[in-house]
């Protein structure tokens, strides 16, 4: 298979993996253990891949349960997620047998490994929730809930970088349209509750893109979904997206809201 994955470091101890552009993900190392922070795709060995960063033992912690973010699991030998995007988790690695031998060439791979990438089992599950701490060595992160994209979308807040790994549940642009997705009034609450935190991290760092996101973009963020509750979406555009149609709340250039009105 080509190689897919480029390695990009952040910071002293951080370094991103981007998964061919479709998504990333993060190696956050302490001196006894490294985080792995999702596991994109799992169209190439992801443990081999973060072998080139650490040989460190290895943590590793879903953000949410979509598959560009969970089907890498299969390299580890078990990984956290939180309890409520466990269903959403499996049902995704279920979406696995859909996947079309015939697909092999889009993603660079023989007829045989696309085969084994259907046949991949997720490894096993361990919950993990809002206020836990995981000790790395000399530098922790802490499990923050942000229910919004998926109901049990969780960041983790680096404080040694001054990083917020939000995975999907802060992006520019977000997805709440989605049946998993939670009410946008929920959505708020959350990002609200980020008001608390944020004296200890300057930047965000999403599920999508290497380069990080000033954390004043959570204002932007509240602002426009404040926006949509109080004008119940007035003049926000249909968009039609690969699962139906929704709305679409404009920010600025490339960065938008997604939902249906059932959100509201």
């Amino acid at each position: 298979m080509e190689r897919r994955a480029k390695l990009y470091p952040l910071a002293p101890g951080v370094t991103c993996i981007d998964d061919a552009g479709d998504s990333v993900c993060y190696v956050v190392c302490g001196s006894e253990r490294a985080a792995v922070i999702d596991t994109v795709n799992g169209m190439e060995d992801l443990h081999a891949v973060v072998r080139e960063i650490t040989d460190l033992p290895l943590v590793v912690i879903n953000t949410h349960g979509h598959c560009d973010h969970v089907w890498g699991n299969t390299f580890f030998d078990e990984a956290y997620i939180h309890p409520d995007d466990i269903a959403l988790h499996n049902h995704h690695f279920a979406m696995r047998k859909d996947t079309m031998l015939d697909q092999a060439e889009q993603y660079g791979a023989t007829r045989e490994e696309m085969q084994a990438f259907i046949d991949a089992q997720p490894c096993p599950l361990k919950p993990i929730c809002e206020g836990e701490i995981i000790d790395l060595g000399g530098r922790s992160l802490e499990v923050i809930r942000i229910t919004g994209h998926t109901q049990g979308s969780i960041a983790l807040l680096d404080r040694t970088a001054g990083f917020l790994y939000s995975g999907d549940a802060i992006n520019g642009q977000i997805w709440l349209q989605l049946p998993e997705s939670a009410k946008l009034t929920t959505y708020l609450d959350s990002l609200n509750a980020l008001d608390a935190y944020r004296p200890y991290f300057t930047e965000l760092h999403t599920g999508h893109n290497v380069e990080g996101v000033p954390a004043a973009y959570i204002d932007e963020m509240k602002a426009a979904i404040s926006r949509i509750i109080e004008t119940r979406g007035a003049g926000d555009e249909d968009f039609a997206w690969f699962g139906g149609t929704a709305k679409r709340h404009f920010m600025r250039e490339n960065t938008w809201v997604l939902y249906t009105p059932d959100k509201l």
